[in-house]
């Protein structure tokens, strides 16, 4: 009788590794599938996103939202293979997932600022609000961006200084290079005595040279020995230092040239 009954339960073990496994077998390729079906469409769709002319531009960007969403959707099947795999070797995931539950919820407080941070930079990238190479202005600091990341913002200010932005912070942007660049505006003093017609178009060619869009010059301000004129026009964001300079540098070469003195 013992003989005969640890044999019934030898075999009722065997039948069970042997379904167990089986279903181990099932699982494994069903996540191999899978995955695989997830690499192939998440690469088509990002080829295609970059392909089409009208976002050529965003390809780094498109790049990065691919691959952030390709990955957490791996992890997520991934994980839910483990635990098919663990329940089909007979073990109580009960226990497990209330475990986890609580490690995440102790996780999610003491990384929630982490947290944050990663999930604005994915909007951040995901609404295009600014792209890198642009001038903004954010919480206060305007610089050009040289680095969107998914936890951090890199941004060049006037002084050449990086500073270092959390992207859980980023509350209010400016993007002053949407509308084609920034504008620039600049003045120049010289005596009430000099001819005003001829400095302002002076000063309107000078603009012109150095390819100041829409540019506008004016009389700002005068009084008995002095008139200010005021240019104004439009310019590349990351150019606009360099042209400011330029102009200037031509404007006073030239009214020396006419003779025309400066206050």
């Amino acid at each position: 009788m013992p003989t005969w009954w640890n044999s019934l339960r030898l075999e009722e073990h065997l039948q069970r590794s042997v379904e167990a496994g089986v279903q181990l077998f099932k699982i494994a390729l069903l996540y191999a599938v899978v995955r695989f079906v997830i690499r192939r469409a998440g690469r088509g769709i990002v080829a295609r996103l970059e392909g089409m002319e009208r976002i050529a531009a965003q390809k780094p960007r498109i790049r990065t939202l691919g691959n952030l969403v390709r990955s957490t959707v791996e992890y997520t099947v991934l994980i839910i293979a483990i635990l098919m795999a663990l329940r089909a070797m007979g073990i109580d995931i009960t226990p497990l997932l209330a475990t986890a539950g609580v490690a995440g919820l102790a996780v999610g407080f003491g990384a929630q600022r982490l947290v944050r941070d990663v999930i604005s930079g994915f909007f951040l990238l995901a609404e295009n609000q600014f792209a890198v190479g642009e001038m903004v202005t954010i919480g206060g600091i305007t610089g050009v961006v040289e680095e969107v990341g998914m936890r951090t913002t890199h941004l060049r200010d006037e002084q050449g200084r990086m500073v270092v932005i959390a992207n859980g912070d980023v509350n209010l942007v400016v993007n002053h290079s949407r509308r084609g660049g920034v504008r620039l505006s600049t003045e120049v003093r010289v005596a009430s005595s000099a001819d005003i017609h001829t400095v302002t178009a002076l000063l309107q060619q000078a603009a012109e040279e150095v390819c100041v869009e829409e540019p506008l010059v004016g009389v700002s301000a005068f009084d008995a020995a002095s008139v200010t004129l005021r240019l104004t026009g439009i310019v590349p964001a990351h150019e606009r230092e360099r042209i400011e300079l330029q102009w200037k540098q031509l404007v006073w070469e030239r009214l020396r040239q006419k003779e025309i003195p400066l206050v």
